[in-house]
């Protein structure tokens, strides 16, 4: 849990999309550890793994390719507050994720609302690849 939040306090903090893209391949890896632990089937974080990755890399390389380059800074007053307000909460950071009942209680709505985000990964995803098949070109173009 102290990982997961840490994770996303440095995506809130990056500005970068190469960075972003980093943050986001560590959280998708996490949660999907986290599906495998708690529902002991390695079917459901599989497909996460390869419907988030596939169209967040998808969309981050059309990003990647329409921003310049730019020198990568990191947000400092942004990750000093995420780090303090990570220590305050000790306790929280110590409790072991199969125990918590929370979790159990509101699992099925998240994995609706994770559905919701594969399939709309999945459209964009298809969208961007038949758009680029009827171009045949590049998608920056001068």
């Amino acid at each position: 849990m102290k990982l997961f939040l840490m994770i996303s306090i440095v995506l809130i903090s990056m500005s970068h999309p190469m960075m972003m893209l980093i943050a986001v391949i560590l959280l998708t890896l996490f949660i999907s550890l986290l599906f495998y632990t708690i529902t002991e089937n390695s079917l459901f974080p599989l497909i996460m793994i390869l419907m988030i990755l596939g169209g967040m890399l998808i969309i981050f390389m059309y990003i990647i390719s329409l921003c310049p380059n730019k020198k990568m800074n990191f947000n400092y007053k942004i990750s000093i507050v995420g780090f303090a307000v990570l220590f305050l909460n000790l306790n929280f950071m110590f409790m072991k994720i199969l125990n918590q009942n929370l979790i159990k209680i509101y699992f099925f709505t998240f994995v609706n609302m994770l559905i919701l985000l594969m399939l709309y990964l999945l459209i964009t995803l298809s969208v961007i690849l038949k758009n680029l098949n009827w171009i045949s070109s590049p998608m920056k173009s001068n």
